[in-house]
């Protein structure tokens, strides 16, 4: 199990075909679990810098805010900044807790849209389990990112360390550019790679195949998911 989790990032092949081959969905619970984990240790050392980070953006949507009236605004803004500084309580419980929650949604929908896309597109014989096990593994590059990332995060006091189209700069954030750049990041496609390797094999296809579904499908997510941000952006923001 722990040398799949390794061989993953090193022998993507040989180990997406041992996955595939000796499926059993149970294994899919322990890089979960290490993503869960490293998600709530990397919020417990960036607990300054996300909270510095969420407030300049309420201070902003606050301060901007035309329906707010102006005597209101210096009490929001005391409740908020009291509420993003607190280190204990219920807020910061959830604030973890929400952050390691993410992953196994993360992966249970994207497990679901590569599995109808490669239905459709790949021929049948994918089923959930087998995809969603091979998603976990393919998620693993994500701690590669925690482990690379956080220190210098910590160290530069700066949340934002792109390792992607992000280090452009183009637009504001939460923009739809930005937003979509930011997405084209060295992990994430390094999460395609692997998932659509995965894939080929399952659905007995090529990997340059499997790879340009995936990647289809990977666009076609950002592009979605940036233009919600960036209708959220102009109602509240």
């Amino acid at each position: 199990m722990f040398g799949n989790m390794i061989n993953v990032i090193t022998a993507p092949g040989e180990t997406m075909e041992t996955i595939v081959k000796e499926f059993n969905w149970k294994q899919a619970l322990i890089p979960i679990a290490l993503l869960m984990g490293l998600a709530i240790v990397s919020g417990f050392v960036l607990s300054e810098q996300i909270a510095d980070l969420q407030w300049e953006q309420v201070e902003k949507s606050i301060s901007n805010n035309a329906n707010i009236p102006d005597e209101q605004k210096e009490e929001l803004l005391s409740s908020q900044y009291d509420q993003m500084y607190s280190k204990t309580g219920v807020s910061a419980i959830f604030t973890y807790v929400s952050m390691a929650v993410s992953w196994p949604i993360r992966i249970a929908f994207w497990t679901l849209f590569a599995m109808l896309t490669a239905n459709i597109f790949l021929g049948g014989g994918g089923t959930y389990g087998k995809v969603f096990t091979i998603t976990a593994f393919a998620y693993l590059p994500s701690a590669v990112e925690y482990i690379i990332k956080v220190p210098i995060q910590y160290i530069t006091d700066n949340i934002m360390i792109y390792t992607g189209l992000g280090v452009l700069g183009i637009g504001e954030q939460g923009e739809f550019l930005n937003s979509f750049l930011v997405g084209i990041d060295i992990f994430a496609f390094w999460r395609v790679f692997l998932i659509a390797v995965g894939m080929g094999i399952l659905y007995n296809k090529s990997t340059k195949t499997a790879l340009t579904t995936m990647t289809g499908l990977w666009i076609l997510g950002l592009v979605i998911f940036s233009g919600i941000g960036a209708a959220a952006k102009g109602i509240f923001g």
